[in-house]
Order: structure tokens, then C-alpha cells, then sequence
């Protein structure tokens, strides 16, 4: 009996969707795979190729059709570089876990770059992953290029920043070297302006207490004659006859008569007075010129602001009572540490101009007072004042509105340099007719 005939093979609807969805799903799988960049390959621990998805045959060191059954040992790569694959090879197929590791290699002529990942996917055998990453090593070469040359710039800029830095402390103290001198030349400056001032304001006194010690000469010459004789009663006392005294004391009534003892005991109190105030006016106009020409230590030192103001005035007196009184008006004040004989220059310019703006006879005010956390000294004048103009100018270094031959021009730039070296400023008001006003404030220390 002849078999049955054969029945064709049914195929329900499930099938054919299961099969249709299998097409779609391996479709899209190779398409992932020709999307990617890398060269991936399939091979056992010995280094022979099973498998391959390339992409870019170029880069291939092997036709693609030779590569399967290969050896790694066979393809013309550095035998170092076979070396460390295998050895990351074993440690993926021993290990289980993912191996990253770079190298380089020479295609066509031309320095790549690659990173190799490793992992294991059978108990003989590993999937490798092969990416070029030429551009990145170059991108972070040129970064690191970049790098070490803004290194370079920046170590350039830091040695010329330190060099102009140095050169900047070097003419700081030039500088101020230089300022010390200014200040120094401006102060001699000043001396040789009051000295006529302060030898007339010596002489005085010197003249009348060199005149009242000639008096007092001749009183004690006078004198001399009296005592003697009081000396001679004093020695024949109790011992020589009532004759011989009463002869002593004839004759001292005589010299008392001829040479007016009255009139001399009644004259010599008021000689040593005058005499005295004399020596202590000297003693005085003395400290106050040393105290105006010492020498700044160039450390601050705590100072009282109206104990130099009024030194500063004994020593400009004769340049200020032939023209103007003066009127003081001292508050107290806190010690200010500062530098005393800078201070008491700017005092002295600010006086002498004061004296200078008045042209017949008129006022100068002094005030000092203690304001929050600074000292403020002023110093006013009735004189003709300034125009708009020469207030713009004032500080300028040598601008002066006198004659030729009677001023530096300094003194008020020389005194500007000095209060903004004391963390203060110095303010000025004034108008033509209205005189002037100086204002200055110097902040006191923080305890």
C-alpha cells in the first residue's frame, strides 16, 4: 500500500506573528550593530578569532576575510602589545569581570589611539570591544598643550607681577625717601622765614634782662658797702667801745643817704621779676624751636594736639602780632598718635599764611575740638581770601600767589601729603573779602 500522500506543514497565525516579530527584532539588532563605531570581535583564551562586527574594514591590521580562525599572535602588531591583551584577556575569561585598558598603535602610517574593553561571554572565551579614540587623545593632548602653556603665561605674568611689584615697593620708598626731604627742605624753608621772627622774639627779652642785670650791677655794687660795714658793727659787737659803733653806724647812714637805698630796695623786686619772666619767655621760644626742628623717629607718637598748636604759635608770634590777635579756642583732646613735628609744619604754613592774607590788621581763630572718632584743628583767618581759581590750585606743588622770591609753593602741598599720611584731610573754605578756613580732620587710633 502506497503511503499517504504528504500533508503540507500547517502554520497557525501565532507562529507566523512569533516569526514575523523574531525578523523585526534581529533587524534592529543589526542595525544597532552596523551603527556602532567599534570593532568588536568574538575569540577564545588562545587569542583565535571566532566572530566579528566591523564596521570600518580599514581599520582592520587583516583582511576582514582571513580574520576568523586567526591568532592574536598572528596579526603584525608589537609583541608587547600582544602580550598585554592576553593578559587582559585572561583576567576577563578568569575573572568574569570588565577589562579597560588603552594602547597605540601605527595605522597607515599615522599614530591611533584605541580603547579596548574585554568581557567574558563563554567559559572559553571573551567578547572584545575596540573604540578609536584618536580624536579624544588629541583633544586632550591640545587641553593639555593649553594647559602648560597658560601654565607658562601665568608663571610669566607672576614673575613680572613680582618684579613690578618690587620695582612698586622701590619707588614706594624712593618715594617717601623723598617726601622725608620735602618735608625736611619745606621745614628749613620755614625756619629761614621766622628767623628774623624768632631772633627779634629772643633779643627782647634778652635785651631787657641783659639791662636789668647791668641795674642789678650797680645795685649790688651799691649794696656792697652797706653789708661790709653791718659786718664790721656785727664783728666789734659786745668788744669795742660805744664810740666806735656809733661810728659804724654814722657812716652807714650816710651811705645809706647818698646812694637812696630806699628807692634801690624798692627797684630790685621788680628787676628780678622782669628778669625772670624774660629768661622763662628765652626758655621758652628755646623748647619750641627745638620742638619745631627735631627730628621725625618716623614711628607715630602720641602727642597733644594743643600742646603743639601752642608751641607752633610762640614760634610764628613775631610773624603774627604786628598784624592780627589771636584767639584760641582749645577743647581738650584725646592723645593722637601721629608724627608731633609733621604736624606742627602744617600748623606753621597754615599760620604764616594766615599772618600773609592779612594785609593791615585783622583776626586769627585757633579752635580745636574732639568730633566722634577724629581730632579737628581750624585755623581762620580775616584776610582777603581767595578767588574760585587759586582754591583749584592750591595743592598744587609750587603754585603760590606771592612775589617772586617769597614763597616755594610747597608748603601747602607739602602739608596735604602730610595729613593724608595720617589718614586724615585737610578742607578749605574761602571767598574773596571773607578770609579763610582751614579744616582739618585726622581720625584718632582704634583702641
Amino acid at each position: 500500500m502506497p503511503p499517504p500522500p504528504t500533508q503540507p506543514e500547517r502554520v497557525s497565525p501565532e507562529g507566523t506573528e512569533e516569526r514575523a516579530a523574531g525578523s523585526h527584532t534581529e533587524e534592529r539588532l543589526n542595525a544597532l550593530l552596523q551603527a556602532l563605531p567599534d570593532l568588536i570581535f568574538r575569540q577564545r583564551l588562545d587569542g583565535t578569532y571566532l566572530d566579528f562586527i566591523v564596521n570600518k574594514p580599514e581599520e582592520l591590521l587583516v583582511p576582514p576575510e582571513h580574520l576568523i580562525g586567526s591568532n592574536l599572535r598572528d596579526l603584525p602588531i608589537p609583541q608587547a602589545l600582544i602580550d598585554t591583551f592576553f593578559m587582559y584577556l585572561q583576567r576577563a575569561i578568569g575573572g568574569g569581570a570588565l577589562q579597560v585598558f588603552e594602547y597605540e598603535i601605527e595605522v597607515a602610517g599615522k599614530p591611533q589611539y584605541y580603547e579596548a574593553r574585554i568581557l567574558r561571554s563563554g567559559l572559553d572565551e571573551a567578547v572584545c570591544i575596540i573604540r578609536n579614540i584618536t580624536e579624544r587623545k588629541l583633544t586632550e593632548l591640545r587641553l593639555h598643550q593649553q594647559e602648560e602653556e597658560l601654565r607658562r603665561h601665568r608663571d610669566h605674568l607672576e614673575e613680572l607681577v613680582q618684579s613690578r611689584t618690587e620695582k612698586l615697593r622701590q619707588a614706594t620708598r624712593e618715594l617717601e625717601e623723598r617726601q622725608v626731604q620735602l618735608i625736611q627742605a619745606e621745614k628749613l624753608a620755614s625756619l629761614g622765614q621766622m628767623a628774623a621772627g624768632v631772633a627779634h622774639e629772643v633779643s627782647s627779652p634778652v635785651g631787657y634782662v641783659l639791662s636789668n642785670l647791668g641795674t642789678l650791677s650797680q645795685y649790688a655794687s651799691a649794696l656792697t658797702p652797706l653789708l661790709r660795714l653791718q659786718r664790721e658793727l656785727l664783728d666789734t659787737q659786745g668788744s669795742s667801745s660805744p664810740d666806735t659803733r656809733e661810728a659804724l653806724l654814722t657812716r652807714m647812714r650816710e651811705h645809706w643817704s647818698q646812694q637812696d637805698m630806699d628807692a634801690l630796695l624798692e627797684d630790685l623786686p621788680e628787676l628780678l621779676q622782669e628778669s625772670l619772666e624774660g629768661a622763662r619767655r628765652i626758655k621758652e621760644i628755646v623748647q619750641s624751636l627745638r620742638m619745631f626742628a627735631r627730628e621725625d623717629s618716623g614711628e607715630p607718637q602720641l602727642a597733644d594736639l594743643n600742646v603743639e598748636l601752642e608751641a607752633t604759635l610762640r614760634m610764628v608770634w613775631n610773624e603774627l602780632k604786628y598784624k592780627c590777635t589771636v584767639a584760641r579756642d582749645l577743647q581738650p583732646l584725646p592723645p593722637l598718635r601721629c608724627h608731633p613735628t609733621q604736624l606742627s609744619q602744617v600748623f606753621t604754613n597754615l599760620l604764616i599764611n594766615s599772618a600773609q592774607a592779612i594785609e593791615t590788621r585783622g583776626e586769627v581763630h585757633v579752635r580745636t575740638r574732639h568730633e566722634g572718632g577724629e581730632v579737628v584743628v581750624q585755623i581762620s583767618d580775616t584776610g582777603k581770601g581767595m578767588t574760585p581759581e587759586t582754591l583749584s590750585r592750591l595743592f598744587t606743588p609750587f603754585f603760590t600767589t606771592k612775589p617772586r622770591g617769597q614763597g616755594t609753593g610747597l608748603g601747602l602741598s607739602v602739608s596735604q601729603s602730610i595729613i593724608a599720611r595720617h589718614q586724615g584731610r585737610i578742607d578749605v573754605q574761602s571767598a574773596p573779602g571773607k578770609g579763610t578756613t582751614f579744616t582739618i580732620r585726622l581720625p584718632l587710633a582704634e583702641p
